[in-house]
């Protein structure tokens, strides 16, 4: 059983990983820049590594012997007055005082002993004396002498005390604003942190740094030891002593490549890294969330998808492309670029960093999974995503200047986050890199050098650890917070035995039955008995679920109980919001229950969702498919989720392709799908796989008629033994295929039972339907009716339509009546009528009745809107006051009347309407900013933590102190090879090297005799032993006979600091034990004097590098704060808001200039809380001398310049989360990576500043460079001007070194600010410039001029292609109409819209043409209808009338004033309803409606009540406080259609205005827009609903590839184009005989029907015969209802729908363009 679950995931995972290496398909771009980002900061390097020339030195370089007999040439001219001094302590000791005279005598130069009684009063006079500055050298014997006669022990151990910093530096290393300082004596460490190959300070004889032979240290120790040696020998050894020399010499160095680069690697290497991933991070988190907030991760959990392979799946597909780019990063930094140079790595083993690279990025991937379960948003994980992987990085900023202060288990801590570990490894390979051996497996467990102790293998095991860390901390949180989707576990839940071996539960017959409660008893009746026979694939007992907003609750679901079974197909209905989808979610598991229980398939569904999961098939509302997968993928990717054996998946594929009829489809990617296909796909998903239960929700919504009618076929073959629940909002799909229907309304069930049932508990009788002309005398039709019927009633009266309901005891009684409306009809003013028996609509609305008075169509006439009907037949000149009594609240101050749309109302224009516009637009950008304030604050915060984290670093950095004490011995070197050699047949130098030999091992040192040259050797050892050399050879000596003299040479490896000393006393100790006995030894300790008055002041100069970190995180900060101020643009223009909002009359100036002012305020927030943080820390440049308002004045022009940046960028932008993260890159990119390659480049010794020179010219046109150079340099100047005036001395060296400094800080000369100030304050004006460009759309009117008079032809072309088919008469006359008569003309006759000639063609390949030669006039009180099918050209008309989309030829004048010419004119005059809701998710539906008034310029002092009057004639006053994004679909589309009504706009376009609403909206939709027509404007309206044409439009054309087929009234259409009657019949079920009979019965009677259609038992007859009268057909119908078992009928006059579908033959399918 294991084994196969094994297998069974190894083939899930497989195939997941398919699936998420097909998804990236479209990413093509975000894949290449993951892949390519890494290696573009490779190439960086690659492209410094060039530039960066290494010169080779093919031969060994041998180094000349230094005497130590006398002080160099620097301190031997001294002015007599002024004698350089000779400290000795302590100076009660006659020994001490005698050495100290000696060494006075030996140096040869101007110097006095000085004595000091102790250590302790020495120090204070270094430290508080000017005079101090003369103490050439301090000698401190640390011995204890009792009297001041006591002599000097044999063993010696004294320490010398020079100054802190160096006299005799040379020149160039004196600046004190050197990178490299060597200001001190290094004696915390024995060899440079970083070391690069070749010899240390290789042009120095003596050793260079830290100087031991240039000041004097060598000198000063030889002169001491040998008065030591004197002091302790006898005559005859003093003799032997003026025969022997000491003289030191610097190793050899074999021939080597010097490399500067591997500076620049050593530095720069782990920030490269860390930003070469910071993309492939952000799209990590991104793109895991996004999945989870597009309900793709929980859909397929619902298709039996396990979370641990869902995981494991993403981490092997970015895991893959990372090795991808890992591999290229390896190849670049490891293979050699350029013959000369070596490579970026030049000795490291490829293997070992890609095996680096490759663990940090598991730990980089497991990181973003972290990140990614805290957050259900794509856009905030994004940004919170980039910002905590950087922000992760910073602590290495602390870390690395104090690296070698850490102690051992510090830096494993550190390691605990990614990249600092990275970063630690990354420095590692670069110091492996300098000592020239590189990084090899072998020394993976070494440290880089004696002095340190942490190794590679360490940073990859803790890399290891995180990983692992990560992974359970996200595995953790996924558990408890699983976000909105998801059943949440107990927080302890892994303490539970239950969560690691559940066991399945099920039910096992029948559960006790409950008590009967008596409201149940009540509700009963409604409830059909349940059938004995069947099995119920689902019991839901008392199901409920609350949802908590904030501390509110709300009830979705409420004590719910129902059963579905087996082979049948049970119907869920109810309104928006009625709780159906919530309790599929339930059933799914998307929401876990609030209380009861579901049963699926005999699982429970809070413990075993997974088991059930097995056998699910789900079809979402929405459609939840994979963008870059093919049809086939899709259906092969979820059977195979199901556990369907691999082998019968193609079959099983080939089955449902079959029967979705999709086979030609089969390798077309989703996102290629029209919405419909989508629709059948995710049908087909739900049912592959044999899933047992399958549950649709809305499965037909977005189809046309007869995919739709497929698709009930497809479901009725499907259901035999399989449970089918199904929701719609069609009542015919429920009446046709519900074997059960079910209606919910407020979260409870109101009834459940076959159509029949319902259709006798709830339906009234016949539904009489008119259609009114506008003539209409309504009361003398209602009098007609009841003189035949009497107890009739009037259903409703919305749009044009008029319904009656006629009771079933006068069916007999209908004849006469239908006689006498036929003969009366003209004079009644009936358009056409019908009549039908009970449908399902009619039980659903009377359902929602009951439930809800709200709901009640007869109570939607509301008094308040009444009151307007009955003042359009009054004449309202009549007294105010008197009609007006109790409705005060309609009227304005003056007392004038306001209509619902505010249309009686003078708008304002001019500068009241601009100042309006700005408040509106102001508004919204700050409501945005409140509603948001999570993110605004986090915003706010980012910069300020980055800087207060670069202040801290700064506050807390090591500053320079006072160096500690080194022993100078080989002990701390380890273990050592000293190599020696002795000249022969020398007996003094034979007996010296013994001594010497004799020493070593004391000291566990090995030594070595060389016979031939000593230095030969040590280049040989050298060259083969590579790096390890310096640590195992420090000092050697040679002892040579010269004539009588002798002569020792101590060698000493100049790759470690101390070497000389060491080598020198190691030679001075062999010499004293010759001279006075094996038992003699020195030690000597280099301890240099504690700091004086002016090195501490030059050590506060050295703080200049604090404004460089604080420039370079305050980029980082201000470059995700820039980046938000694009987010409100990108998501607008996506959803089209933003040009709702200039259709609505705004202009541009105000749009943009209103966001820039807020943005502007909002900026400044963080800036002034950045100078409280500067005031805080005390940052003197900053805060001294009023400089916080310089400081200000920089970053407003960095605001003024960065936020129109932003924006011109959100154009190339069409999702938020994406515009963010690449902003953010962005910004990053131009600032921090800009900022640093200058600042690297002007180092001097790159020999690349005149390169840097160019580029921060031409980086000036980057707002994120010239702060960051501001900034930095302002700091500079400031710390320059403090130290270069400060005192004499420093004005001297300031000279010397050339610090310029400009005491004007804004001077345009460098350090002074001047130039990157003004060229921020030019890029504002220069962006806003180009945005206006943009937005006039002059650039593109330009092109347009250009391409148009080549293009002219071409179209000319096609238009003449196109055959002129024949046109309809009507078409034809409203054509001539419109061409004969000028524009003006029509539009003072009442015409507000007329259409000209409106052409557009659209370029692809083969040019669309999609809008051919329309033209129209639309009469003022015309509501009129655009018909047609997907692809026909409606909306391509719409965007061409509102601005949208560029007109190709023709125009269209908007109450005179033409589209071409003034569109804002025109804009101006209509309102705009777009197909898909441009709502702004931030706002309240009043705060919405109130912007749009404002736009439009309705007086401040109306708004208020416009806006409650529009709120309440669309009922949205419940919801008015509530956020548009809480709204249910039908809300947004009324909240949508309020908006293009509002302000009382001659013409308004609708599109589809009724789509996804519930019949009762819709019919309250229907009011509005009637009651706004026979207000006298001009609506046009495209809908797909045929029923709500007939009941609103006056006129309406059919448009079948961007032409009008037919133009009239409804009325007239129907006459015109389609004759006789509809009779739709549905027979009792499984009455195979009774059907033909009926069917037969109909041909007989009804002589020439047609038989449209046959489906399940429901049959649609044409019947075309002219001289049927109503009455007759009726009176056959109900003679034949009993008859044959007829369920239901419905005899209409024949509707629009079906002279629609006459037209579908004309219409060539284009791929939805146009739409």
């Amino acid at each position: 059983m294991q084994q196969a679950g094994f297998v069974e995931a190894l083939r899930e995972l497989l195939l997941l990983d398919l699936y998420q290496q097909i998804m990236p398909g479209n990413r093509i771009l975000v894949t290449l820049i993951e892949i390519c980002l890494p290696l573009l900061f490779a190439a960086i390097l690659i492209a410094l590594r060039h530039r960066v020339h290494s010169v080779s030195h093919p031969n060994a370089t041998i180094y000349t012997r230094q005497s130590v007999q006398e002080l160099p040439w620097f301190f031997r001219h001294r002015e007599p007055s002024n004698p350089w001094e000779l400290a000795y302590v302590p100076s009660n000791s006659t020994a001490v005082k005698s050495i100290a005279e000696a060494v006075e005598k030996a140096l040869h130069v101007n110097i006095k002993a000085h004595g000091f009684s102790s250590e302790r009063e020495f120090e204070d006079y270094v430290k508080f004396n000017n005079h101090s500055g003369n103490v050439l050298a301090a000698i401190v014997f640390k011995h204890h002498f009792n009297h001041s006669k006591d002599p000097l022990p044999l063993q010696v151990d004294y320490q010398l005390r020079f100054k802190y910093s160096p006299r005799n530096a040379p020149r160039n290393e004196q600046t004190g604003l050197n990178p490299n300082l060597d200001r001190d004596w290094h004696t915390s460490y024995l060899f440079p942190l970083f070391q690069l190959p070749g010899p240390r300070e290789a042009n120095h004889d003596d050793g260079g740094t830290p100087g031991y032979f240039r000041e004097g240290f060598l000198a000063v120790q030889h002169a001491v030891d040998r008065a030591i040696i004197q002091y302790h020998a006898n005559a005859s050894s003093s003799s032997l002593l003026e025969r022997v020399t000491v003289a030191v010499r610097r190793f050899p160095y074999p021939p080597y490549v010097n490399d500067l680069f591997l500076l620049a690697i050593q530095n720069q290497l782990p920030l490269l890294l860390m930003l070469s991933f910071t993309y492939t991070s952000l799209n990590i988190v991104r793109a895991v969330v996004h999945e989870k907030e597009k309900k793709l991760k929980e859909y397929m959990r619902m298709m039996g998808l396990s979370n641990w392979l869902h995981w494991s799946a993403w981490f092997l597909m970015f895991f893959l492309f990372l090795l991808v780019s890992i591999f290229f990063v390896t190849l670049l930094f490891c293979i050699k670029v350029s013959i000369p140079q070596g490579a970026v790595l030049t000795n490291s083993d490829p293997t070992l960093v890609f095996t680096f690279l490759a663990v940090f990025s598991i730990s980089s991937i497991s990181f973003s999974f972290m990140v990614s379960t805290f957050f259900s948003r794509a856009n905030v994980a994004a940004a919170a995503g980039g910002f905590l992987y950087f922000f992760s990085y910073i602590p290495y900023f602390f870390i690395s200047p104090r690296y070698d202060l850490m102690s051992h288990s510090q830096k494993i801590a550190s390691c605990l986050i990614s990249n600092v570990a990275m970063a630690m490894g990354a420095q590692l390979i670069g110091m492996f890199e300098g000592k020239g051996s590189g990084i090899q497996w072998k020394d993976l467990m070494k440290p880089v050098s004696i002095d340190d102790n942490f190794t590679l293998a360490q940073v990859l095991g803790m890399l290891i650890v995180d990983s692992i860390l990560y992974g359970l901390v996200a595995w953790y949180v996924e558990a408890v917070f699983p976000g909105e989707y998801g059943v949440p576990q107990p927080w302890y839940f892994f303490l539970t035995p239950s969560y690691w071996c559940g066991h399945p539960r099920t039910v096992l017959g029948k559960e006790k039955e409950e008590e009967e409660d008596p409201e149940k008893a009540l509700k009963s009746q409604y409830i059909e008995e349940e059938p004995a026979d069947l099995v119920s694939g689902i019991k839901i007992k008392h199901l409920s679920k609350v949802f908590r907003v904030g501390n509110k609750t709300k009830e979705a679901v409420k004590d719910l109980t129902l059963n579905m079974y087996e082979g049948q197909i049970t119907v869920l209905l109810g309104h928006n919001g009625a709780g159906k989808t919530t309790t599929l979610s339930m059933l799914t598991g998307l929401y876990p229950p609030t209380d009861g229980q579901a049963y699926i398939s005999g699982y429970e569904i809070s413990r075993d969702m997974v088991l059930i999961r097995k056998s699910l098939g789900l079809c979402p509302q929405h459609d939840v498919l994979f963008d870059n997968m093919t049809v086939a993928e899709h259906l092969h990717f979820y059977s195979g989720l199901k556990g369907y054996p691999p082998a019968k998946c193609p079959e099983e594929m080939d089955r449902i392709l079959r029967i979705l009829n999709l086979e030609d489809k089969r390798f077309c990617l989703a996102k290629a799908l029209s919405g419909g296909m989508k629709r059948k796909l995710s049908i087909g998903i739900a049912l592959t796989g044999d899933s047992k239960v399958v549950m649709l929700d809305e499965p037909t919504s977005g189809m046309d008629p007869a995919s739709r009618r497929a698709t009930w076929d497809l479901l009725q073959q499907q259901r035999s033994n399989r449970t089918i629940l199904l929701t719609t909002h069609f009542m015919d799909e429920a009446d046709l295929l519900g074997d059960r229907i079910a209606i919910m309304a407020k979260g409870e069930l109101q009834c459940c039972g076959s159509s029949l049932f319902l259709k006798r508990k709830y339906g009234a009788g016949y539904h009489m339907v008119m259609v009114k002309e506008p003539y209409c005398n309504l009361g003398e039709i209602s009098r007609l009716i009841c003189q035949y019927v009497p107890n009739a009633t009037m259903e409703s009266n919305a749009g044009a339509e008029l319904s009656f309901i006629l009771p079933k005891e006068s069916t007999h009684r209908f004849e006469m009546l239908f006689t006498e409306l036929e003969q009366k009809r003209e004079e009644l003013g009936i358009a056409s009528y019908g009549a039908s028996v009970t449908t399902m609509e009619e039980v659903f609305l009377r359902v929602g009745k009951l439930v809800d008075s709200s709901m009640d169509i007869q109570a939607i006439q509301l008094p308040a809107l009444q009151y307007q009907h009955e003042r359009r037949s009054n004449d309202w000149a009549m007294d105010d006051s008197s009609s007006m009594s109790g409705m005060t609240d309609m009227t304005d101050d003056s007392g004038a009347l306001i209509t619902e749309d505010c249309s009686s109302i003078k708008l304002n224009t001019g500068f009241y309407l601009c100042c309006q516009q700005f408040y509106a637009m102001f508004m919204k950008r700050a409501v945005y900013s409140w509603r948001n304030w999570k993110m605004v604050a986090a915003q706010f915060l980012v910069p300020l933590i980055f800087t207060a984290f670069a202040l801290i670093v700064a506050k807390t950095f090591p500053g320079p102190r006072d160096s500690s004490l080194l022993r100078l011995t080989l002990d701390p070197y380890g273990q050592t090879t000293v190599p020696f050699s002795v000249s022969e047949a020398a007996s003094l130098s034979q007996s010296l090297a013994e001594q010497y030999v004799g020493m070593l091992d004391a000291q566990h040192q090995g030594s070595l005799e060389v016979l031939g040259d000593l230095e030969q050797y040590l280049i040989l050892r050298a060259a083969e032993e590579g790096g390890a050399f310096n640590e195992h050879y420090i000092a050697a000596a040679t002892f040579n006979q010269v004539k009588n003299h002798t002569v020792i040479t101590a060698l000493f490896n100049n790759q470690a600091y101390h070497s000389p000393a060491t080598a020198l006393m190691l030679a001075d100790n062999a010499l004293f034990k010759l001279l006075a006995g094996s038992n003699a030894s020195i030690t000597v300790t280099n301890y240099p004097q504690p700091r004086n008055i002016t090195e501490t002041a030059k050590d506060q100069l050295m703080e200049g590098q604090t404004g460089f970190a604080i420039a370079i995180n305050l980029l980082y900060g201000m470059a995700s704060l820039a980046s938000t101020f694009a987010l409100l643009f990108v998501s607008e223009r996506a959803i089209k808001a933003k040009h709702v909002q200039f259709v609505s009359g705004v202009y541009m100036v105000n749009f943009w200039l209103s966001a820039l002012l807020w943005d502007l305020i909002n900026f400044l927030i963080p800036c002034v809380l950045m100078l409280v943080i500067f005031q805080a820390f005390d940052v003197q440049a900053f805060t001294q001398d009023n400089h916080l308002v310089d400081v200000m004045l920089i970053f407003l022009l960095y605001g003024w310049a960065i936020i129109p940046l932003m924006y011109l960028l959100s154009f190339f932008f069409s999702v938020a989360a994406t515009a963010y993260t690449c902003l953010t890159i962005f910004n990053i990119l131009s600032g921090t990576a800009t900022f640093l390659a200058v600042t690297i480049m002007s180092i001097p010794e790159l020999g690349l500043v005149d390169l840097s020179k160019t580029l921060d010219k031409i980086f000036l046109i980057l707002p994120n460079y010239c702060l960051g150079q501001c900034i930095s340099d302002f700091y500079q100047n400031y710390e320059f001007i403090q130290f270069c005036t400060s005192s004499f001395e420093a004005t001297i060296i300031c000279r010397m070194f050339n610090i310029s400094y400009q005491t004007n800080y804004f001077s345009w000369e460098t350090p002074g600010i001047g130039k990157y100030l003004t060229s921020m304050a030019v890029q504002g004006f220069s962006f806003l410039f180009l945005l206006f460009l943009i937005e006039t759309n002059l650039l593109w009117r330009l092109r347009t001029v250009v391409c148009g008079i080549c293009k002219r032809r071409k179209w000319t072309l096609l238009l003449n292609r196109v055959p002129v088919l024949p046109e309809d008469r009507d078409v034809a006359d409203e054509r001539k109409k419109v061409l004969e008569s000028p524009p003006e003309l029509l539009a003072s006759l009442s015409s507000p819209l007329v259409i000209k000639e409106l052409t557009k063609v659209y370029d692809s390949q083969e040019s669309l043409l999609a809008v051919d030669r329309i033209s129209l006039a639309v009469s003022k009180g015309e509501c009129f209808g655009l018909l047609g099918f997907n692809g026909a050209g409606k909306t391509t008309t719409f965007k061409m009338l509102t601005g949208d989309e560029s007109i190709t030829s023709g125009d269209a004048y908007v109450d005179g004033h033409s589209i071409l010419a003034n569109i804002k004119k025109v804009q101006q005059r209509i309102g705009y309803c777009p197909q898909f809701d441009a709502l702004l998710d931030h706002m309240t539906g009043r705060e919405t409606l109130s912007m749009y008034a404002r736009l439009r310029g309705i007086p401040e002092r109306y708004i208020g009540s416009c806006v409650e009057n529009m709120l309440r004639g669309l009922l949205l006053e419940p919801y008015a406080d509530k956020l548009v994004k809480t709204y249910s679909g039908g809300n947004k589309r009324k909240l949508s259609t309020g908006i293009a009504l509002i302000g009382g706009p001659p013409v308004i376009f609708l599109d589809e205005p009724s789509t996804g609403m519930d019949p009762v909206a819709r019919r309250l939709l229907w009011d509005a827009v009637t009651r706004t027509r026979e207000c006298g404007k001009s609506i046009i309206i495209t809908s797909h609903s045929m029923e709500e044409c007939e009941a609103l439009c006056t006129r309406l054309a059919i448009m079948v590839n961007g032409q009008f087929k037919c133009l009239g009234s409804p009325q007239h259409l129907k006459s015109k184009f389609g004759s006789g009657y509809t009779l739709l019949a549905k027979m009792q079920v499984d009455e195979e005989g009774e059907l033909q009979a009926f069917k037969a019965f109909v041909e007989k009677t009804f002589s020439g029907s047609v038989l449209k259609h046959e489906h399940q038992g429901m049959v649609h007859y044409h019947l075309t015969n002219k001289n049927l009268s109503w009455a007759q057909v009726f009176g056959a119908l109900e003679k034949a209802k009993e008859k044959y078992c007829l369920e239901d009928y419905s005899v209409s006059q024949i509707s629009l729908e079906q002279v629609f579908m006459s037209f579908t033959r004309f219409q060539h399918y284009t791929e939805d363009r146009g739409k």
